[in-house]
C-alpha cells in the first residue's frame, strides 16, 4: 500500500508542476506577443507634423507653458472637489455622530 501512495503523490506533484510550467509558458507567450505589437523595428516615423510645434517650443517655452496652464479658479475647484471626496471617507466622519 505504501508504494502505491508514494506513486500517487509523485504523480500529483508531477501534474501540478506540469500545470504550473504550462501556465508560465502561456504568460510568457502572451507578453512576447504584446511586446511585438509595439516594437516597430525598421519602420520610419514621420516627424514633419511635429516640427512646427517643436520650433515654437524651442523659440519660447515659457509663453507656451503659461498658455497651457490652468488659472487659479480651476485649482480652487479641484481643491474643493478633493475636499468633498475626502470628507466622505469614513476616517474623516465625525465619530460623535456615529456613537
Amino acid at each position: 500500500m505504501w508504494d502505491n501512495e508514494v506513486i500517487m503523490r509523485l504523480a500529483a506533484v508531477a501534474l501540478l508542476v506540469g500545470f504550473l510550467i504550462g501556465k508560465q509558458w502561456e504568460r510568457a507567450r502572451k507578453r512576447a506577443s504584446f511586446r511585438r505589437q509595439f516594437q516597430r523595428e525598421g519602420e520610419a516615423f514621420n516627424v514633419a507634423p511635429l516640427r512646427p510645434r517643436l520650433a515654437a517650443v524651442r523659440h519660447d517655452f515659457s509663453h507656451l507653458a503659461h498658455d497651457h496652464a490652468h488659472g487659479i479658479p480651476a485649482r480652487k475647484a479641484l481643491v474643493a472637489a478633493a475636499r468633498r471626496k475626502l470628507s466622505q471617507l469614513p476616517f474623516f466622519q465625525n465619530q460623535a455622530a456615529h456613537s
